[in-house]
């Protein structure tokens, strides 16, 4: 017998770590690539939270129906998008103040800094 998630359970520090984390990771990852590789980071982020989302389908096996692991998949994907864009902004917010902030591009012809607007 499946035993049913309680709200309590849910709305924990532990129980959001995850979603955190994973964002944080994929925020660092899609960055990396975007600075190495001139990856565009909002498409390579999406990308990455739908594959770290994956892990949905392989926790708990088959206790949760196959219908109900798939829209977790898709809210938890979404869920670590959207951290992973938040991170991100906090990010430029820290490294480039709306006072100092310039379209210009500035060091190097082609230097990126890692922490950049995501549009």
């Amino acid at each position: 017998m499946v035993e049913r998630a309680k709200v309590e359970e849910f709305l924990q520090p532990k129980a959001m770590l995850t979603p955190g984390i994973a964002g944080g990771v994929t925020m660092l990852i899609a960055n990396a690539l975007w600075v190495a590789f001139a990856l565009p980071p909002r498409w390579t982020s999406l990308v990455l939270s739908f594959v770290l989302g994956l892990l949905v389908f392989v926790a708990r096996g088959g206790a949760v129906p196959l219908w109900q692991r798939a829209v977790y998949y898709l809210l938890n994907s979404l869920i670590i998008f959207s951290v992973s864009i938040g991170t991100n902004y906090v990010g430029v917010g820290v490294t480039h103040p709306p006072a100092t902030q310039t379209n210009a591009p500035t060091g190097p012809a082609g230097a990126r800094s890692f922490f950049s607007d995501w549009r």
